[in-house]
C-alpha cells in the first residue's frame, strides 16, 4: 500500500509538474508569439511609412523633372519644329532616368523623343486632368513601342494666357519602380506593393500572384476583429492601417499607407511563418522535456531566451539592416540619432547631419549593370564608415544616398573633413578592376535647434541642392537665412495671384526731368505692392521671386495695362502726357508675338507708340545679343523707343552696346555712389557719357539725390536725371497734377516774356 502511495504521489507530482510545464510552455508560447506578432507589426507598419515616403518623394522628383522640361519647352520655338523637339526631348531624355519623353499639344498629336508619333497617346479626359490637378500619374498600361508594361506621368505646359498649350509626358517601365520596392521586401521574404484604392496592383516586388489585392482577400481569413471588408474600407478612405491575415495557409502580417499622389497606397507583406515556427518548437521542447523538470527546466529557460534573442535579432535586422551595405538603415539611424546627439550636447560638442549623394548613378548602373553597381554602392558605403569617429553614425538611407552624423566642433573643419570624405569615397570605387570617375555631392546641417528629424533631413536635403545647382561644389551647409528665405518666397508665391486679383499692386510713376530747368520730360513706371495687413513689401523681395516662378509675366502686363489706361484716360480729360517707360522680362522679350502683342494693346487704348517706351535691364541685354538686336529692331519698326536701365551694374561692354540702337541709356545709380569724391570715377563717368551720346543715345542717370550730383551730371552732357533730388515715385494722381501744374507755369512764363 506504501509503495501504491508512493507511486501514486510521485505520479501526482509528475504528472502535476508534466501540467505546470504544459501550461507554463503554452502560456510562455502565447506570450512570445504576441510579442514576435507585435515586433513584427512595428517593422511592417514602419515599413509601409517608409515605402510610401520615399516612393512619393521619388514621384515629387519625377513632377519637378517635368515641369522644369515644360517651363523650358514654354516660350520656345521648338514647338513649331518636330525635328528640333525630337532632338530637343531626347537630350533631355538622356539626362535622366525616364524611358522616353514627349510632348502632347492641344490637336492632341503626342511627339515622343524616339522619333515616334501617336494620336491621343494621353485621351482627352487625361489631359483634362493634367490641367486640372497640375500633374498625372497614369496606371499600368502597355508602352507604345515596347509592348513592355509602364507608368505615364504628364504636368501641364505653363502658358500666360491662361490658354491650354499641350503637356509634357514622360514614360517608365514597372520595372524600373518595382527595383525601388527592394528595399521594404525585407531580404525576400516580405513583399511590398504600389495599389490604388480599388485594390488593383500597380506596381509590386517580387511579382505579385494576383491582381487585386480585395479578390485575393476574399480567399482569406482574416484576424480576429479585423474583416476583408473592415480593411477594404480603411483603404478606400485614404486611410493607413495593418491587419494580419492567412492566405493559402501562411500567416501575415499587412500594413498600408498613403501616397501622396493618385490616391495610391504603400502596402507591405510580412509572413510570420517563422515566428509561427520558432514558438512551436518551444512548446514541443518544453513538453519532451517535461520528465527532467528540475534539471532540464533551467536548459529549456536557457535555451527559450536564446531563441527568442535570435527572433529578436533576425527581426531587428530586417527592420534595422540594410540589406545590400550590412551597415544601419534609416529606421536604425533614426533610432540612434537621438542617443548619440545626446551624448553629443553633455559632451558641449556641437554636431552635423550630412547627406551624402553619388552623382549620376544610375549612369553607372547602366554602363555596368546593377550587380557592379552595388558593389560601388557598398565600396562607398566601407570608405565613409571608415572616416567616422567614435560616437559618430551612419547609414545607408536609399538608392544612392548616405547619411553621417558627425562631430562638428569647428565648421570649416567640418566642411574639409566632408570634402575629404566625399574625396576618398569616390577615389577607390571600382568595377571588375576598372576604377569608375565617381563624384560625390554632400548637403550638411548644423543642428542647432530640436526639430523632428524629418525636418533636419529636409534641411541636409536642401543644403545638399545647393551644393547641387553649383558646379564643382562637394558640399554646401545650411543657413538660417536660407530657411527665412525659402518661407517668405512661399508665403508670396502663396498670395500673389489673389494679390492681382484683389488690386494689390499699384503702379507709381518717376518722373526723369530737365536738369535744367526740373520739369519732366517723361517717367518710369513702378511696381508697389500694398498689402492690407503687412503694408508696402519691398520690390527686392518679391521681384526676383516673380522673376525664378514666372510670375513677372503676369505683372509686366498687368503694368502695361495700367500705364495704357492711364495715358487713355489723360489723353480724354485733356491733360498733358509724357512717354513712359516700362519693363519687361527677358521671358517676354523671347516671345516671338510679343511685339505684335505690345502694339496691338496700345492701339486698342488709343495710345501713340512714341508714348511708350520699353525699358530692358542691362543683364537682360547681354544675355543675349543677338535676339536684343533682332527685338530692338522690329520694336523701332513698330514705333516703340527702347531703353537698356541699370547700365553700369556689372555687364557692361560699350564693344556690345555699339552693336544695339538704344534710343537712351539709363546710368546705374551705383555709378555715382561710387564716383562720390573720387576724382577717377568722374573722368569715367564723363568719358562714358560722351561715349554713348557718340553713338547716338541720349543718357539718364538714376539715383540723383543731391545738388553736387545734379550739377556734375548736367556738366558732362547728360540729358535726363531721375532720382529724389528732382522727384521720388508718385501715385498717378500726384504725377498728373505736376504735369499740370508744370504746363501752367511754362504757360505763365510764356505770357511774361511775350509781354516783356
Amino acid at each position: 500500500m506504501y509503495k501504491v502511495t508512493g507511486f501514486k504521489r510521485a505520479f501526482l507530482l509528475i504528472l502535476a509538474a508534466a501540467l505546470l510545464v504544459v501550461l507554463a510552455s503554452v502560456l510562455y508560447w502565447r506570450q512570445v508569439t504576441d510579442r514576435l506578432s507585435q515586433d513584427a507589426r512595428t517593422v511592417i507598419v514602419s515599413s509601409s511609412r517608409e515605402l510610401a515616403d520615399n516612393f512619393s518623394r521619388l514621384l515629387g522628383a519625377e513632377f519637378r523633372l517635368l515641369s522644369t522640361v515644360a517651363v523650358s519647352l514654354q516660350d520656345s520655338r521648338l514647338l513649331e519644329n518636330q525635328q528640333a523637339l525630337v532632338k530637343y526631348l531626347d537630350r533631355q531624355n538622356k539626362n535622366n532616368a525616364f524611358t522616353l519623353m514627349g510632348y502632347q499639344g492641344p490637336d492632341g498629336r503626342a511627339v515622343f523623343s524616339n522619333g515616334g508619333v501617336l494620336p491621343d497617346f494621353i485621351s482627352a479626359e487625361n489631359v483634362e486632368t493634367v490641367y486640372k490637378q497640375k500633374h498625372y500619374i497614369s496606371g499600368r498600361r502597355k508602352g507604345p513601342f515596347t509592348g513592355k508594361d509602364i507608368l505615364v506621368f504628364a504636368v501641364p505646359m505653363p502658358s500666360p494666357e491662361g490658354e491650354k498649350a499641350g503637356v509634357v509626358f514622360a514614360t517608365q517601365t514597372i520595372e524600373f519602380y518595382a527595383r525601388t520596392l527592394s528595399a521594404n521586401a525585407t531580404h525576400g521574404e516580405g513583399l511590398a506593393f504600389i495599389l490604388n484604392r480599388k485594390g488593383d496592383v500597380i506596381i509590386a516586388y517580387p511579382r505579385a500572384a494576383y491582381g487585386n489585392v480585395f479578390e485575393a482577400g476574399q480567399h482569406s481569413s482574416y484576424d480576429r476583429g479585423k474583416s476583408a471588408l473592415r480593411t477594404q474600407q480603411e483603404i478606400t478612405r485614404g486611410e493607413s492601417g495593418w491587419t494580419g491575415y492567412t492566405l493559402d495557409g501562411e500567416h501575415r502580417f499587412a500594413s498600408y499607407y498613403p501616397l501622396r499622389y493618385n490616391d495610391w497606397f504603400a502596402m507591405a507583406v510580412l509572413p510570420t511563418k517563422s515566428v509561427a515556427e520558432q514558438a512551436q518548437r518551444l512548446v514541443l521542447m518544453s513538453l519532451v522535456l517535461f520528465s527532467s523538470i528540475i534539471v532540464v527546466l533551467g536548459v529549456l529557460l536557457v535555451f527559450i531566451l536564446r531563441m527568442q534573442s535570435q527572433s529578436s535579432r533576425a527581426l531587428f535586422r530586417m527592420g534595422f539592416v540594410d540589406p545590400l551595405t550590412e551597415t544601419d538603415n534609416l529606421n536604425a539611424f533614426r533610432f540612434k540619432f537621438s542617443r548619440a546627439a545626446e551624448a553629443f550636447k553633455k559632451k558641449g560638442i556641437p554636431y552635423a547631419l550630412v547627406m551624402v549623394n553619388v552623382n549620376r548613378f544610375k549612369a553607372v548602373n547602366d554602363i555596368y549593370g546593377f550587380e557592379q553597381g552595388d558593389q560601388v554602392l557598398k565600396q562607398v558605403a566601407a570608405a565613409l564608415r571608415a572616416g567616422l569617429e567614435k560616437g559618430e553614425l551612419f547609414c545607408r538611407s536609399s538608392s544612392d544616398i548616405f547619411l553621417l552624423l558627425l562631430a562638428c566642433p569647428d565648421r570649416t573643419e567640418l566642411g574639409r573633413r566632408v570634402d575629404s570624405l566625399a574625396e576618398r569615397a569616390g577615389r577607390y570605387c571600382r568595377s571588375g578592376g576598372e576604377c569608375l570617375p565617381l563624384s560625390l555631392t554632400c548637403g550638411i546641417y548644423l543642428v542647432d535647434e530640436d526639430v523632428p528629424f524629418y525636418i533636419m533631413m529636409d534641411r541636409a536635403n536642401l543644403a545638399w541642392a545647393s551644393a547641387k545647382q553649383h558646379a564643382g561644389q562637394v558640399c554646401a551647409f545650411y543657413d538660417e537665412q536660407s530657411r527665412r528665405q525659402i518661407v517668405i518666397e512661399k508665403r508670396i508665391e502663396s498670395i500673389m495671384d489673389q494679390a492681382l486679383r484683389d488690386g494689390e499692386f499699384k503702379i507709381y510713376l518717376q518722373p526723369k526731368c530737365d536738369f535744367k530747368t526740373g520739369l519732366t520730360r517723361s517717367a518710369e513706371a513702378l511696381v508697389r505692392w500694398q498689402h492690407p495687413t503687412q503694408g508696402l513689401v519691398p520690390p527686392d523681395q518679391f521681384i526676383p521671386v516673380f522673376e525664378k516662378n514666372g510670375f513677372v509675366l503676369k505683372l509686366d502686363m498687368f503694368m502695361l495695362q495700367q500705364t495704357l489706361q492711364l495715358l487713355k484716360a489723360w489723353k480724354e480729360q485733356g491733360k498733358p502726357v509724357v512717354p513712359i517707360g516700362v519693363n519687361f522680362s527677358r521671358l517676354h522679350l523671347e516671345d516671338p508675338q510679343f511685339i505684335d502683342v505690345l502694339a496691338r494693346m496700345a492701339d486698342e487704348y488709343g495710345v501713340e507708340h512714341h508714348l511708350l517706351e520699353v525699358e530692358l535691364t542691362e543683364s537682360v541685354v547681354f544675355g543675349n545679343v543677338e535676339l536684343m538686336k533682332n527685338v530692338i529692331d522690329s520694336l523701332h519698326a513698330k514705333g516703340f523707343s527702347v531703353a537698356m536701365d541699370d547700365f553700369g551694374s556689372g555687364y557692361s561692354s560699350l564693344n556690345v552696346l555699339k552693336n544695339l540702337d538704344f534710343d537712351c541709356v539709363k546710368l546705374d545709380k551705383e555709378f555715382l555712389v561710387r564716383g562720390e569724391g573720387n576724382p577717377r570715377m568722374r573722368q569715367i563717368i564723363s568719358g562714358l557719357v560722351r561715349m554713348i551720346k557718340s553713338l547716338g543715345s541720349g543718357v539718364v542717370a538714376e539715383g540723383v539725390e543731391t545738388a553736387e550730383q545734379a550739377e556734375f551730371l548736367s556738366g558732362i552732357g547728360c540729358d535726363l536725371a531721375q532720382g529724389y533730388y528732382f522727384s521720388r515715385p508718385l501715385p498717378p494722381e500726384d504725377f498728373a497734377l505736376r504735369l499740370a501744374q508744370e504746363k501752367e507755369k511754362n504757360s505763365k512764363d510764356h505770357q511774361t516774356q511775350k509781354a516783356a
